[in-house]
Order: structure tokens, then C-alpha cells, then sequence
């Protein structure tokens, strides 16, 4: 059954986290024999600087990474702060157009969901090992129930050697391929690998990367800005996104101006500001401000230093927009009336949770 270029492109872009995970250290039998050998979660904290960058198997300040291969492979461009941790991950298609992918931890803080707003949405989930920074497997799925899981065979030092791809269809297993051998070449000063090959049969599949380090010039990032930019501008044109709106609900929730009463006062109509003053629960008068964000008030247990980010804007229907955020971890969803009045001021008129992840937990821990 030939796997369609989404399904290859995710099963190795996402094998090479666990098959690059030990490749690099050295193995027991190369240590003298008179040093004590580290513990292996000390061993890997040391290679990595961050939890973000050991999950795509990144040692030294590498600021972003982009993934190409042969025919079967759509480029993925993922980006990172300064400070190591993650930016974003983003998909060209063959036409060149770009998707981001969504993101959420697991409870220890480690990427663990990663998810591309396709029409059938696409969602991985990573394995690991307990206390481990890194992936040791991961599970790819959408709603019709089709799929992928991968499985890893170590050697005696824990380096991989082998994967196994299996493919569900409606929830069926329709392939399971013999094993693939692993084999990781073009090795940098910093010990990044550049091109990893996969073989099993008379099949071989390859992966490149592109690895931009602190100092160097980001031409990754400056591609993936351009081509957000002309997808804006194009949802602009197709009358889907108001850009300005766009980036005033992305300034209103990241640098939480919900919580400034006086900005308050200035975007929300009379009717918005009565209903916050109605659903404020505490002494005196005030806003329910929390109705932008989550119902939590700490963050998801791992994942509290998680910056809270405006993930997907989309507009439903006339002056209503949708905007799915984390806050602390957690992922919500809420929908605003939001519009221009006639001085070309932004208004918002009414603001409505469609999901919040924060309160689903306590409600299932009842």
C-alpha cells in the first residue's frame, strides 16, 4: 500500500526524535574503564540545552532546524527562541503555502502533542520514558481513525538500530513493514546530524537538515516569516481575517490586556462591560476578566513556565472571530464579537468559551 506524502512525512520526521536520541554519546565500552559512568538522565541534561531542543535532538544554541528529503517529503521548519525553547513548528506543502502546527506539553513540560490544522487534522503524539528529556516513540493519528505507530529496537548501549513502521486504516492495521535500519551521516562540529537514511528492503528514504545556530543569520525564520505573511494577506483578500483585528486579539490576549481596566473600558461596548460586571465573583465591582483566558488559575501541573500564546485566529461569520490560545499550559478556545466602530476603534461586544482544557480536567476529576 503506497503511504501518502503527509504519512511519510511525519513518519520520519517524527522517527528521527527516539532514532537520534542516543546516537553521539559514547557507549559504555568507550569510557576508561576508571571513570565513573554518569547516570543517564545527568548524561543527557549535559548534552542539551534545553527540554525543547533535546526533543528534536538539537545540541548547542541552534536557533532553527528545517526538515527536507526526497519526493515524499514536505519541508517542516521549526523555530526556537534564543533562550532554546520553542517558537514554533511550521509546513510548506508543494505550492509553497505554510501551515503551524499546534503545541502542547505533556505534565512534566515536554512537547508532547503536535498537531497541523489539515482539513482532517493530523495529531502526533510523542512517548517518553520516565524523567527522560527524550522521545523514545511516537503515535501519528486523525478522526477517520487512520494512523501510524512507530516502534524502536535498541542495542546494548540504547542506541537504535531498527524501527518498525505500522499503518492503520479506520482503525485496522493494513501494513507492517519489516524492520528499518537507521544510518546517520554528515555529523557537525556541534554533533548534529545532517542526513539520516532509512533502508529496509530495496526501499531507502532520506532526511536532511538545516540547522541555524545563535549568531548566524536566521534565514529559516525570515522565510517562514514571509510566507505567514502572505498567508495573512491572503485570508485578508479572501475577506476570511481582518489583519488588524487579528493582531489586536493576539496583543490583547499574549500581553494579557484583558486584565487593564482602563483597556477594558476603551474596547468593550456597554453591553460587554455589564456582563463582566455581572459575572465578577468577588467583593466590590469589578471584571471577569478570566472570561479570556482559561477558568485556571495556575498553570497545568509541568508545564506552569509555558508562554501563553494566541495559536490559530480564524473568522466565523460576520464580526465574530475565534481564537484558540494556552494559557499556562492549558488550551482554550473562545469566540469574540469584535468589530469597528465608526471613529475606527475596535470594539468587542461579546466574548464566549467554546473550549477550555483547565476546567474538562476538574470537571472529570469530580
Amino acid at each position: 500500500m503506497k503511504k501518502s506524502k503527509f504519512v511519510l512525512l511525519l513518519a520520519a520526521f517524527f522517527m528521527i526524535f527516539a532514532v537520534t536520541a542516543c546516537d553521539g554519546k559514547k557507549s559504555k565500552k568507550e569510557k576508561d574503564d576508571t571513570e565513573e559512568v554518569e547516570d543517564s538522565e545527568d548524561s543527557e541534561k549535559n548534552d542539551y540545552l534545553t527540554q525543547d531542543l533535546a526533543t528534536f535532538d538539537l545540541r548547542g544554541q541552534v536557533i532553527a532546524v528545517k526538515y527536507t528529503g526526497d519526493q515524499h517529503t514536505e519541508p517542516v521548519t521549526v523555530l526556537f527562541e534564543e533562550d532554546g525553547s520553542l517558537k514554533g513548528i511550521y509546513k510548506f506543502d508543494v505550492e509553497g503555502n505554510i501551515d503551524e502546527a499546534t503545541v502542547y506539553p505533556d505534565a512534566e513540560g515536554r512537547i508532547e502533542t503536535i498537531a497541523f490544522p489539515t482539513e482532517d487534522p493530523w495529531v502526533t503524539t510523542l512517548l517518553y520514558d520516565d524523567n527522560s528529556m527524550l522521545p523514545v516513540s511516537d503515535i501519528g493519528n486523525n478522526q477517520m481513525g487512520n494512523g501510524t505507530c512507530r516502534m524502536y529496537e535498541r542495542d546494548e548501549d540504547g542506541n537504535i538500530v531498527k524501527t518498525t513502521f505500522e499503518e492503520t486504516v479506520h482503525g485496522g492495521v493494513v501494513e507492517d513493514n519489516d524492520p528499518y535500519s537507521v544510518e546517520l551521516s554528515d555529523i557537525d562540529e556541534h554533533g548534529n546530524w545532517r542526513r539520516v537514511t532509512f533502508k529496509h528492503g530495496d526501499y531507502s528514504h532520506f532526511l536532511k537538515r538545516t540547522i541555524v545556530y545563535k549568531g548566524e543569520e536566521n534565514i529559516l525564520a525570515d522565510e517562514v516569516e514571509e510566507s505567514m505573511g502572505e498567508l495573512a494577506m491572503q485570508d485578508f483578500n479572501d475577506g476570511k481575517l481582518n489583519l488588524e483585528i487579528a493582531d489586536f486579539i493576539t496583543d490583547m490576549y499574549e500581553n494579557q490586556r484583558y486584565n487593564d481596566y482602563d483597556f477594558l473600558e476603551a474596547h468593550c461596548t456597554k453591553r460587554l462591560l455589564k456582563y463582566l460586571r455581572e459575572q465578577y465573583e468577588y467583593d466590590g465591582e469589578g471584571y471577569a476578566v478570566w472570561l479570556f483566558r482559561t477558568s485556571s488559575q495556575d498553570g497545568k501541573p509541568g508545564a506552569e513556565n509555558t508562554k501563553d500564546k494566541v495559536t490559530d485566529i480564524t473568522k466565523d461569520g460576520e464580526d465574530w472571530y475565534r481564537y484558540k490560545f494556552t494559557d499556562g499550559g492549558w488550551r482554550g478556545e473562545n469566540k469574540l464579537n469584535i468589530y469597528f466602530d465608526e471613529d475606527g476603534n475596535v470594539m468587542m461586544d461579546a466574548v464566549e468559551c467554546i473550549y477550555d482544557e483547565a476546567k474538562e480536567a476538574y470537571d472529570n476529576n469530580q
